[in-house]
C-alpha cells in the first residue's frame, strides 16, 4: 500500500538534520519501496505491505531513531485517506495550513479546541485527522502552532502549508 508520510521538525533551524538521500536509503533498508521525498522538511511517499497508518507511523519513528539517533514523530496516510484532505478543505486556499494528526482526537479534546477556536481570529475546522487552519495573518502570528495543537488535542501532529499539501498529492499521483 502507498503512504504519504510527514515527519515533524526535521531540518528546522539546523536541528535534527537528515539528508533526503540518506532518509530514502534508510526507508529502503527497512523494506519500503518506490520512495519519493519532497523538499527538506520530511515529506515522504513510500510503499509497504502494512495496511494501517498506526503501524506505519510507529515503524517510521523506529526507523528514524535507528538510523539517525533521534525521536521524530511521523504521521502517515494511505492515498485514499490523503485525497480526502483535498476534498474536504472548507477554506479558501490563501493562507491555509493543515495540521496532520496521528489519530482522531477524543471528543473532549475536540470540544476544548472548538471552545478555544471561537476566541481566535484564525478559523479552524477539524475533519478526521486533518485540522484545517485559515490564517488571517502569517503562520508565525497564529495561535495554532504545532505545540498548541498537540497540547490541546493530545495527539502528535505536524503542519504543512496548502502548497505542500497540493504538491504531495501531485507527486503521489505521478508514482
Amino acid at each position: 500500500m502507498k503512504y504519504i508520510i510527514f515527519l515533524r521538525a526535521i531540518n528546522v533551524g539546523g536541528n535534527r538534520k537528515i539528508k533526503m538521500a540518506e532518509l530514502k536509503e534508510a526507508f529502503q533498508s527497512e523494506g519500503y519501496q518506490n520512495i519519493t521525498t519532497y523538499i527538506q522538511s520530511g515529506n515522504v511517499i513510500a510503499e509497504r505491505e502494512e495496511t494501517d497508518h498506526e503501524t506505519i507511523q510507529s515503524k517510521v519513528e523506529a526507523l528514524i531513531k535507528k538510523h539517525f539517533g533521534f525521536d521524530v514523530p511521523a504521521v502517515a496516510f494511505n492515498v485514499p485517506e490523503y485525497e480526502e484532505v483535498l476534498k474536504r478543505n472548507p477554506f479558501n486556499a490563501d493562507k491555509l495550513m493543515v495540521h496532520f494528526l496521528d489519530r482522531i482526537p477524543e471528543q473532549a479534546m475536540i470540544h476544548k479546541l472548538e471552545q478555544l477556536s471561537q476566541a481566535n481570529q484564525d478559523k479552524s475546522l477539524l475533519v478526521g485527522r486533518f485540522l484545517y487552519i485559515s490564517l488571517t495573518a502569517g503562520v508565525s502570528d497564529s495561535v495554532y502552532s504545532n505545540k498548541f495543537v498537540e497540547k490541546v488535542l493530545q495527539v502528535k501532529a505536524t503542519a504543512r502549508n496548502w502548497n505542500t499539501v497540493l504538491k504531495m498529492a501531485e507527486k503521489v499521483n505521478k508514482n
